[in-house]
């Protein structure tokens, strides 16, 4: 390669630094490096670099101050590049499975809203911050080497561990360490289920209304979403197996479907099993905040009924601790683990590891049972005010309450609109969602989906009021 000369170089140093000082890459104000430091790192002589600066000065781009530095003029004496307009042609250059996924929904709401009655989600307060930081110190001060390298991508063995142990004492679910792999959330789980078991085309059941990500998953995955009705006890396994009954795959919400609520009986969850195990379907069992259960008894898991290895149970940590700390898990049928885990490695070579090791001494000093026990109590304060507000202050509407979960649905009046009304009580501060935004076909009923565990019961009343009147002004 040939060796470049003293003025070529100082003409690539002084094209280089005007551009980022055009571009805004180095704004007005800011300091260049020193010179012989910027020599150094670009391998040139000093003076090189000093030779640059003063071209640099000279045209009215930089200021020198004694003892201080060289700094990017606040005037300039050209005009920054406009920047390139974006192209008309950036969707075309998507593959067809690109497109399919920019224009598949994630959520019934904008990215990051927030505020009163946002659904399915803990209350930031009651985080166990102070464990947390304990668990956290404790796993810093014994530092374990492998902490800092790339992690298992099945997750850590020390927390499939306490997961195992969690699901056999709280759902009564029986899995191996090995065969539970960590993910980050349900949603991952789900997304690598379909990636995995669906070719593009194959028929997938989901329950309509529905998970919304849920069927998106699905949906990037390839499959034809086939919507089977959900009512109040759950997915209609009669209805699925006249629409589809050579389905590849249904994802359902046993303990608590998204968003009515409806749980499957115990016929159901039969029928649910013999229909996989004799169609070589799979079952993805999302069960996400069944630790939430307001009436009756908990409902036993669909893995723990499934005696042909058809059931793929997901479970999360975002409804028990928070959303943000993106901890899940799939138990995962033993012929499926090293094809899961190799999967969850090519997304991103594994989890953190080191919220793992917190998670798993938070789990070993027996702190996550006390945590869920006073969630789960003060959540149910909570819904009961939540409930009595509406019933005193939105007449005109009709709370569905959940038997489980951390949401509820309000019935609006026929002919309502509820997205409207969503957005309307968006301005307002409410995070509510429209309920129509969970189905793929007409909605049976227009109504809103609303949470009650981040609402605090002084300002129940108050979040009721804010929505009555956005329901008064349709």
């Amino acid at each position: 390669m040939p060796i470049l000369a003293d003025q070529t170089r100082q003409d690539l140093i002084f094209d280089q630094l005007r551009h980022g000082i055009l571009s805004g890459a180095l704004r007005p104000g800011s300091r260049l490096p020193p010179t012989r430091a910027y020599a150094a790192e670009m391998g040139v002589a000093r003076q090189t670099v000093v030779l640059a600066y003063e071209r640099l000065a000279a045209e009215g781009y930089t200021t020198a101050r004694v003892g201080a530095g060289t700094f990017v003029a606040a005037d300039l004496p050209d005009e920054a590049p406009s920047p390139r307009p974006p192209s008309d042609d950036a969707a075309a250059a998507l593959s067809g499975r690109g497109r399919r996924i920019a224009a598949t929904a994630a959520t019934a709401q904008p990215v990051g809203a927030a505020g009163l009655l946002t659904p399915g989600v803990p209350a930031p307060e009651l985080f166990p911050a102070r464990a947390w930081a304990t668990c956290s110190a404790r796993v810093l001060r014994a530092l374990d080497p492998a902490l800092t390298r790339y992690p298992d991508p099945q997750g850590l063995p020390d927390l499939r561990a306490e997961i195992a142990a969690h699901l056999a004492a709280t759902r009564g679910l029986v899995a191996a360490a090995e065969c539970i792999v960590v993910t980050a959330g349900t949603q991952q789980a789900l997304r690598i289920a379909g990636d995995l078991l669906l070719d593009p085309g194959d028929p997938a059941w989901v329950e309509e209304p529905g998970y919304i990500a849920g069927r998106g998953a699905l949906a990037a995955a390839g499959a034809t979403l086939v919507p089977v009705r959900s009512d109040a006890d759950g997915i209609d396994v009669a209805a699925g197996i006249a629409a589809a009954p050579q389905a590849r795959l249904a994802l359902v919400a046993p303990s608590h479907a998204t968003p009515l609520g409806g749980a499957l009986p115990v016929a159901r969850r039969l029928a649910l099993l013999d229909w996989a195990a004799e169609a070589g379907a799979w079952l993805l069992e999302d069960d996400c905040d069944s630790e939430y259960r307001w009436e009756g008894k908990p409902l036993p898991p669909l893995a723990s009924l499934d005696r042909a290895g058809r059931v793929i149970y997901c479970g999360t940590f975002s409804k028990t601790l928070a959303p943000a700390l993106r901890i899940g898990f799939a138990v995962v049928p033993r012929p499926l683990v090293p094809a899961f885990v190799r999967a969850r490695q090519l997304m991103d070579r594994g989890p953190n590891a080191f919220d793992q090791a917190v998670l798993a001494d938070f789990m070993a000093h027996g702190l996550l049972a006390p945590h869920v026990r006073r969630m789960r109590t003060e959540f149910a304060r909570r819904r009961a005010a939540l409930l009595q507000a509406l019933a005193r202050h939105v007449p005109t509407a009709t709370a569905v309450a959940a038997p489980g979960g951390l949401h509820m649905t309000l019935r609006l009046p026929d002919g309502s609109d509820d997205r409207a009304v969503a957005s309307r009580a968006a301005s307002r501060g409410l995070a509510v969602a429209p309920l129509s935004a969970y189905f793929q076909g007409q909605p049976y009923f227009p109504g809103l989906v609303m949470g009650f565990a981040a609402t605090p019961m002084p300002l129940a009343a108050d979040a009721a009021k804010r929505l009555a009147a956005a329901i008064q002004l349709a």
